[in-house]
């Protein structure tokens, strides 16, 4: 027989997992687009794993758009916390290339911590192609300099 708390951590476990402060859903399930969920890691300088820092990320939408919101934020943008292996999971779609530009479609991210703010990207090729399920599954590890 189950108890009631025993039902609660049931229904609890699966939202557990989502919140994770090392994973973050930047664009909701509705969202226009192929789904793509990037993983990978970030190294300190030293090439160890980094647990804690933040990365901000953002990126245009499937028609390469920002839609930026009246403080300039993208609408699709997220933040987390690397978790104590310094990995990290990005829930998303697959960003549009800029119209009218030869700039590979791309997701922008920064990598922070107090006094700290290192820039890099993702770049997307369109030689990439989704898994049998339809997601693409991109892996890509971060090195601190």
């Amino acid at each position: 027989m189950m108890t009631r708390i025993g039902f609660l951590a049931l229904l609890l476990i699966p939202t557990l997992a989502q919140a994770s402060p090392s994973r973050m859903k930047i664009a909701a399930d509705n969202e226009p687009g192929q789904r793509m969920i990037v993983t990978g890691q970030v190294f300190g300088a030293d090439g160890r794993p980094r647990a804690g820092l933040q990365l901000y990320a953002y990126h245009t939408d499937a028609q390469g758009q920002y839609k930026r919101d009246a403080q300039g934020v993208a609408r699709l943008h997220g933040t987390l916390v690397t978790a104590n292996d310094g990995s990290y999971t990005i829930d998303t779609i697959k960003p549009g290339q800029y119209p009218g530009r030869n700039i590979p479609a791309h997701i922008h991210i920064h990598l922070r911590e107090p006094g700290f703010d290192q820039e890099e990207e993702i770049r997307f090729t369109e030689s990439m192609h989704p898994d049998s399920d339809g997601v693409f599954r991109v892996r890509h590890d971060f090195r601190l300099r």
